[in-house]
């Protein structure tokens, strides 16, 4: 559902039980700003949106 390159918001950081990466908490909204998901990731894999950037639209797929 969630794909690398949707825009989420940041709801918390998460620090690692074992000492390793920070991790975040992150919010993803569909085109009609209702949540569709809370999704943990590594610090790492966030990229902050860029001014060169164009927001794009693409279709939820269901599982199954």
């Amino acid at each position: 559902m969630v794909s690398k390159g949707d825009v989420a918001v940041l709801i918390d950081s998460v620090a690692h039980p074992k000492g390793g990466e920070e991790g975040c908490l992150l919010e993803v909204f569909n085109a009609l700003d209702e949540s569709i998901a809370v999704v943990s990731v590594r610090l790492s894999d966030i990229e902050p949106v860029r001014a060169d950037e164009v927001l794009a639209v693409r279709r939820l797929t269901k599982a199954g």
